[in-house]
């Protein structure tokens, strides 16, 4: 797979390379199908916070709007940024156990929910939205 400069960004920023191969892996190819905006907005929205645990009650989760008083904050200790209102959640343990096939699946619909958020907060966000917010933005 040929690399893409930011994907390897973001990558690295959140700090996936030091994380499981499988999750590196994961990663970098649903990264990699996204337009570059999508990656751009990923990585320059202060909105967006990822926090990778070795475990966590799900593989891949979003949360928004997030704030330091909502439950998986205080459960996981999170130090959340001041500016985040999005925070992607992902148990490297969790990762692990399950298929690649099923991380990619958990991976795109996440961040279409996180996408689809910092797009437009106020719009609805469900689970089929969040899906058409991420193939919107496939490249």
């Amino acid at each position: 797979m040929k690399h893409n400069f930011y994907v390897d960004l973001l990558i690295a920023e959140w700090g996936i390379e030091k994380r499981s191969p499988k999750l590196g892996a994961c990663m970098r190819r649903v990264l990699s199908e996204l337009e570059t905006g999508a990656q751009l907005t990923l990585r320059k929205n202060p909105k967006l916070q990822v926090a990778v645990l070795p475990e966590a009650g799900v593989s891949v989760w979003a949360y928004f709007p997030i704030h330091r008083k909502r439950w998986v904050v205080r459960r996981w200790k999170i130090e959340l940024k001041p500016t985040a209102r999005v925070l992607l959640l992902i148990s490297e343990k969790r990762i692990d156990q399950q298929s690649a096939r099923m991380t990619n699946i958990d991976l795109r619909h996440h961040l279409g929910h996180a996408l689809l958020y910092l797009r437009s907060p106020r719009k609805r966000n469900e689970c089929p939205d969040a899906d058409r917010e991420w193939l919107a933005h496939v490249g």
